[in-house]
């Protein structure tokens, strides 16, 4: 199809864009690799299958269904146009070449080709529409948390960037087709090209074959002019996302990061408090980012006028690279912190590690991780925190609870309850981790004693630890205290292994998260399960029979860490559906998709005086919504948050709340 002179001048481009390429994806890499934890590129093929699910489009129907269909096609038919390029190439270096001229294969290709050709134009034509004609408030983030300036208006530019060369890319292309259809009267296999062929009728064929020249030269050399600015564009999401799904370690929890080794006098930083100090991992997020903001579509910190922004802190993070490219390829060291241009220290306080930002995203970010390491560094590093939180170290550091009650009245809870304890019986089956709110709080007593009388009733091989229980560092850790926490865990851990401790029950799923996961990074790898699951088995077994009907409509309120952390969803909704008489009805917000109660993250300890207004009070308005009798919950913070909330709405003349033990137990015949 090239004369020679044209064949030259597309190699010469071709080296050209190659070279510039290796240059733009190089820094890539160097940037990437300059972070403090290397990432485990031996991952690539143990999660290959996974990443293609990714790539193809799987996670995003999660949400926005319609936006989610067609960002679907728009990315089929990008990918197949990888194919494309490569095969116009050769047919414009090559004359006379068609690609499985008369065959079946050929045939669904070219069918394929004109269909996605049709599709992505459509798809882009309908996300410009959204972002700029409808302005769709889901694509906005408020710019108060946009602290990098160029960020701010380069959200948009970026879009309309990429969309265009989409569009014009695909557009030429499917023109370049029309003109050489428009040359043998078109083709069946080809029916949007073929109708639009129809348009050049009477066209002599010298102008038709220079019109293909030119729609050639516009396409492939926009793919050649792109493919070096890939990098710095949101499209690099399109080969970096699948690769983020890849080096993701499926045995790691959002919540569970790695531990800090103490003992390692090399170590002159703890947590993040500049690029360099983030993962590997983490830096590579920015660069994977879709920018489609669903993380912040239930970030409870967000939805409450927060100064957070999940998605802020990807964008933040990218055009600060983009804006230091040049020296953080060079090695150059920074010295700008993470609190001055990706998040503040108000945002850094603001989240509460619900896991939604890490749940929700499509191409496997964790902003929520970049969050707790920059706390470490204001806790460990500079002693910058809230004035709550040195209350909460003191009272965990001398009296092992938040609460900072003495230990010694860890087994008030008690009273003339049978309840065995270590020290006495030797060994159980089971240790009943009470937590520090069973032990203190009045609410997640009443769990504790319901327990106890249902683990009675089943004949359960159980003992608590009574006094010698001690807080298991979760909020410690949450808040960035991670010496703290260590300190704390290896307590816990002596004592275990003194019992021969091997399986837990707690009703708590900090507590649960922080012994099931954050313990096996400690060498510990215990049978924790929360009581929900417990309680669930139990009825099923047939070891707990519920006789007396409620007659009560009751909503279930998801716990972060109970649910997104440790997906559990089901067994508390057992527990509540074996209750004769009882409606379970859901919140619109529920499961993975269910709201903060606001106490994660350390943030039960925390004053919430930032945004307009507090997150269990946006719960209430899913307790409007649905009006239940009773909302049941399966945490003692989530307890204590929806608590406060109906009171603080005034739905208590309607709408009460219980662990589900309690209710569970209330349904026991006398």
């Amino acid at each position: 199809m090239l004369s020679g002179w044209e064949k030259a001048v597309f190699i010469l481009a071709l080296l050209g864009s190659l070279g510039a390429t290796r240059t733009t994806f190089g820094n890539m890499f160097k940037i990437i690799n300059r972070g403090a934890l290397p990432i485990d590129w031996s991952l690539i093929f143990k999660r290959f299958p996974a990443a293609m699910l990714a790539f193809l489009g799987t996670p995003l129907f999660k949400t926005r269904p319609l936006a989610t269909i067609i960002h679907t096609g728009v990315s089929w038919g990008f990918i197949l146009y990888m194919l494309v390029n490569f095969i116009d190439i050769i047919y414009g270096l090559f004359s006379g070449f068609h690609f499985l001229p008369d065959s079946i294969a050929g045939n669904v290709y070219r069918l394929f080709v004109d269909i996605f050709s049709v599709i992505v134009l459509f798809g882009v034509s309908y996300f410009l529409f959204r972002r700029f004609v409808q302005k769709d408030p889901a694509l906005h983030i408020n710019e108060s948390v946009m602290l990098n300036k160029k960020a701010r208006k380069g959200v948009f530019s970026d879009s309309a960037l990429v969309a265009f060369f989409i569009f014009f890319h695909v557009g030429f292309r499917l023109l370049g087709a029309s003109f050489e259809l428009a040359q043998v009267e078109g083709d069946i296999f080809q029916p949007a090209a073929s109708a639009i062929a129809t348009l050049w009728t009477g066209y002599s064929p010298g102008t038709l074959i220079f019109s293909e020249h030119v729609a050639w030269w516009l396409a492939i050399g926009l793919i050649l002019a792109f493919i070096p600015y890939f990098p710095t564009t949101k499209h690099a999401h399109l080969f970096m996302g699948p690769l983020n799904h890849m080096i993701t370690n499926p045995e790691h929890t959002a919540a569970s990061f790695e531990t800090i080794d103490f003992e390692n006098e090399s170590l002159e930083q703890y947590g993040a408090a500049l690029l360099e100090h983030l993962p590997q991992k983490n830096i590579l997020d920015a660069y994977a980012c879709i920018m489609c903001n669903r993380c912040q579509d239930a970030c409870p910190a967000y939805i409450t006028g927060k100064p957070l922004s999940p998605s802020a802190i990807e964008v933040n993070k990218r055009y600060y690279i983009r804006d230091h490219v040049a020296e953080l390829a060079r090695g150059d060291e920074t010295t700008d912190r993470l609190s001055d241009w990706m998040l503040s220290e108000d945002a850094i306080w603001a989240c509460t590690s619900c896991g939604y930002c890490v749940e929700v995203c499509p191409v496997a970010n964790e902003p929520m991780v970049d969050i707790l390491r920059a706390r470490q560094d204001l806790v460990m590093m500079e002693s910058k925190f809230p004035k709550e939180a040195v209350t909460t170290f003191k009272n965990l550091e001398v009296n092992g609870n938040p609460w900072g009650q003495s230990a010694q009245d860890r087994e008030k809870w008690i009273g003339d309850l049978n309840v065995p304890k270590m020290r006495e019986k030797g060994k159980a089956e089971y240790l009943y981790w009470v937590g520090c709110a069973g032990a203190y709080d009045a609410r997640g007593q009443a769990v504790s004693q319901a327990m106890v009388k249902l683990m009675n009733h089943a004949n359960i091989d159980y003992a608590v630890l009574g006094t010698e229980e001690t807080c298991t560092g979760d909020s410690a850790r949450r808040l960035g205290n991670e010496y703290l926490f260590q300190m704390m865990a290896q307590q816990n851990i002596d004592t275990f292994d003194n019992y021969g401790v091997t399986k837990i029950i707690t009703q708590c799923p900090h507590c649960l998260n922080t012994l099931k996961n954050d313990y096996k990074a400690l060498g510990k790898n215990y049978e924790v399960i929360h009581h929900a699951e417990f309680l669930a088995e139990l009825v099923d077994q047939g070891k707990i029979s519920p006789a007396k009907a409620s007659n009560s409509n009751i909503a279930y309120h998801d716990s972060c860490y109970l649910g997104r952390h440790n997906d559990i969803y089901d067994a508390p909704r057992d527990v509540i559906k074996a209750i004769p008489g009882v409606n379970l009805e859901e919140f619109p917000r529920a499961m993975n998709e269910g709201l903060c109660c606001g106490a994660g993250g350390g943030r039960m300890w925390l004053e919430e005086t930032l945004g307009d207004k507090t997150i269990n009070v946006e719960r209430m308005e899913d307790v409007k919504t649905i009006n239940p009798d009773e909302v049941a919950t399966a945490c003692p913070f989530c307890a204590t948050m929806i608590n406060d909330g109906i009171k603080a709405e005034e739905l208590d003349a309607k709408t009460s709340s219980k662990d589900i033990a309690q209710y569970l137990l209330e349904s026991l015949a006398e």
